[in-house]
């Protein structure tokens, strides 16, 4: 929303804005899916060849989603078309002149990936003409007026909400960020019909999945696991081990309690979960290593 905003207000809004999520693509198909290719580049392609994403950003710009995911020969490509300002689409010599301005951002912290030697240093001094930091809902000053505005963006009043309801929306995390406020403020004025929004109603909503076992009982010790399942009890239960030990916050270790619930439901498919989640499994896989709990992360 905040890149899109950007281009809107810049120089090149006259011309497409394409976003492209480097962590939901595969690595094989990161190449063609940026730079294009001809007929018959490679195996699958598609008969008639391919415009890249970075042809398509020409006049207007190219928003490049979690950009610490690129892989690393990828990022060297990136570099020399920033350079140059030219494209050379997979299977052929033909180069393009482009032109188009590019947003960048990650979740991640990337001097620090780059001194961990998984980004280029080059290519991060190349991009990091202006970097601003997006804070979570939690952190936001503004969270009063903009859950008044949502209210009233979704058919309620201004004053829908009882003062201990909106009380409750200020000091809850929201580890899902807008998309979660906007859901449980939509839901809530829904079910209120034109009454006003109690904190009852919203304890409901906050709270979708029943709570977390006691950290000190062990998930794998709830009930005998299946006999398919046996050979994962060690993990399970590993996964499992109190949030305490590895001094998460109270946020996170909110975080991790919800995940761990999903992870039993979903039987530990980690695909499954990311799929109920709307995420990228590369982005929910970096979430459990953030909150140690351990899974198998293929190759």
């Amino acid at each position: 929303m905040f890149a899109r905003a950007v281009h809107a207000s810049s120089p090149h809004a006259g011309g497409a804005f394409v976003a492209v999520n480097c962590a939901s693509l595969p690595e094989t198909l990161i190449e063609a899916e940026l730079f294009g290719y001809r007929a018959g580049a490679f195996t699958g392609a598609q008969r008639t060849g391919r415009r890249g994403k970075i042809l398509q950003a020409d006049g207007g710009t190219l928003f490049l989603d979690e950009i610490a995911d690129m892989p690393l020969e990828l990022q060297a490509r990136l570099l020399r078309v920033l350079d140059e300002r030219q494209v050379t689409p997979l299977g052929t010599e033909e180069t393009h002149a482009v032109d188009f301005q590019l947003i960048s951002a990650s979740h991640q912290h990337l001097p620090t990936v780059v001194r961990e030697g998984r980004f280029r240093e080059d290519l991060y001094y190349r991009l990091a003409g202006i970097e601003l930091a997006l804070p979570p809902l939690r952190d936001r000053s503004d969270k009063r007026d903009l859950i008044r505005g949502l209210l009233v963006a979704e058919g309620a009043s201004g004053n829908a909400l009882e003062p201990a309801a909106e009380e409750l929306l200020l000091a809850y995390p929201w580890p899902g960020n807008i998309r979660q406020l906007r859901h449980v403020l939509r839901t809530a004025a829904a079910l209120a019909d034109s009454r006003a929004i109690t904190p009852a109603l919203l304890q409901q909503l906050l709270n979708p999945l029943p709570p977390a076992p006691p950290p000190s009982m062990p998930v794998a010790s709830l009930a005998p696991p299946p006999a398919a399942a046996r050979a994962n009890a060690e993990r399970v239960a590993d996964a499992a081990a109190p949030a305490e030990s590895f001094r998460l916050g109270p946020i996170q270790a909110n975080e991790r309690q919800l995940l761990l619930q999903l992870l039993e439901q979903h039987r530990w498919n980690v695909s499954s979960v990311a799929k109920a989640l709307a995420v990228s499994r590369n982005t929910l896989y970096r979430k459990l290593h953030k909150l140690h709990i351990e899974v198998s992360h293929p190759e």
